[in-house]
């Protein structure tokens, strides 16, 4: 997903413009004032800005005209307004239903043409194909790229890594086409081993059972062994949809160790629903900040 700029003065509207985005096509940050946001995300690659005309600190017309000096292929979708201006690409009243707005998104910033999407897709084909080929003569350390002294923080972090990258959640929107259904059936079959591995290592009793297997050259635990079915993911606690759309962009911040992006996403999330696991979440993450 391409990261992109929301920003808007008005906590609400801003929240429904994040809520109202493309599916699986934006990975947002969101800020409610124009002043330093700029300089903060100067060395990413940011193509398209969704900017209200309002912001907490004043008119948004400053902020555009950075990000266009910064960012000079940027595209700015400008809310709140009628007209478009030489800051701007195109210009749209809001709020609005949610197919009128995603309609302006793809009049700013049209879809990357369909073969570069599909040549994207055969390369991440064939890499499935790599892993579980490789995934087939490894053991569970080898699986999840680990020494076998790895402590327990090192487990967690590359478990919460792979993840990211492979959990079918990212992929259920290909559903529905042959091509698309032969990928999501790889990455189920890739995440579904490396949730055994690190259930296997993350675990002591079984960990120690499983290193004495190895020495004997067994490399997959006994499925007689009752594993558990992985460490519930933070998603999966959400009460409600909009709660779970922040919280699976705050499991990939996490994963990338990105813990302002994280706490944003988290944050909204927590206004959204009464959430023990957020809480403590946003309590950890917090604490990481201040150290």
């Amino acid at each position: 997903m391409e990261e992109i700029l929301v920003a808007c003065g008005d906590i609400d509207i801003l929240r429904k413009i994040v809520e109202d985005l493309p599916l699986k096509r934006f990975t947002p940050i969101a800020s409610k004032k124009g002043g330093a946001i700029v300089a903060k995300i100067a060395k990413r690659a940011i193509p398209f800005a969704i900017v209200h005309a309002q912001l907490a600190d004043g008119d948004s017309l400053e902020l555009r005209q950075e990000l266009k000096r910064t960012f000079p292929a940027i595209k700015i979708l400008l809310l709140g307004a009628t007209e478009k201006d030489t800051f701007s690409d195109v210009a749209l009243r809001y709020p609005v239903p949610g197919p009128v707005f995603r309609n302006a998104i793809k009049s700013a910033y049209p879809l990357k043409n369909k073969g570069e999407d599909m040549a994207k897709w055969r390369s991440f084909n064939a890499e499935l194909d790599r892993i579980l080929e490789t995934f087939k003569t490894q053991n569970y350390y080898q699986v999840l790229g680990l020494q076998e002294s790895a402590p327990h923080h090192a487990l967690v972090s590359i478990y919460d890594q792979l993840s990211a990258r492979y959990h079918p959640d990212r992929y259920a929107t290909l559903a529905g086409s042959k091509w698309g259904e032969t990928i999501i059936s790889k990455v189920n079959s890739v995440y579904q081993l490396v949730v055994e591995a690190y259930t296997v290592l993350s675990q002591r009793r079984l960990r120690k059972k499983y290193d004495d297997g190895l020495k004997r050259g067994e490399i997959r635990m006994s499925q007689t062994a009752n594993l558990d079915s992985g460490p519930e993911r933070l998603s999966a606690s959400a009460k409600n949809s909009q709660s779970k759309k922040f919280l699976k962009l705050a499991e990939v911040d996490i994963a990338k160790k990105d813990w302002n992006k994280a706490l944003q996403n988290l944050r909204f999330a927590q206004s959204m629903e009464d959430n023990s696991r957020v809480d403590e979440k946003i309590a950890e993450i917090e604490k990481k900040l201040n150290q």
